[in-house]
């Protein structure tokens, strides 16, 4: 889901590089070599980027909860849009399928998953239905 954010990431951190690289003079090893650390090192950047970014309103999240059922307690996810903006730690509210929640927001998620939230409670929101 985000790798499309990663790869914008990386491409606004090479055009940074290259333009800091125009203030130096280095050989060609050194530039490939400056390359090769800015590839290994862009992972580890953009993580550190999301616990800056946190979540913002409209991110989609996954909400995780527990629910009671006849086989005993079942632990769901399900994926919902950020209602307010947030870091690790903060309630956010969230906007699920019928219902508002307020969670917990517990990760900000890597390159594939998104940011997961843990609920703390919910209420329903009950929607009018247009006449033709």
């Amino acid at each position: 889901m985000r790798l499309l954010e990663f790869l914008k990431f990386y491409l606004v951190m090479l055009i940074l590089l290259f333009l800091g690289m125009n203030f130096f003079t280095l050989s060609g090893e050194q530039k490939v070599l400056l390359l090769l650390i800015a590839t290994l090192a862009s992972p580890t950047l953009f993580r550190g980027f999301l616990q800056l970014r946190g979540v913002r309103r409209g991110d989609m999240v996954l909400v995780s909860y527990s629910q009671n059922s006849e086989l005993g307690r079942v632990f769901r996810k399900e994926l919902g849009r950020a209602l307010s903006s947030g870091k690790v730690g903060d309630v956010i509210e969230v906007e699920l399928p019928g219902r508002v929640a307020k969670g917990e927001l517990k990760s900000v998620g890597g390159f594939v998953f998104p940011p997961e939230v843990s609920l703390l409670y919910y209420e329903e929101v009950w929607t009018r239905r247009r006449e033709p």
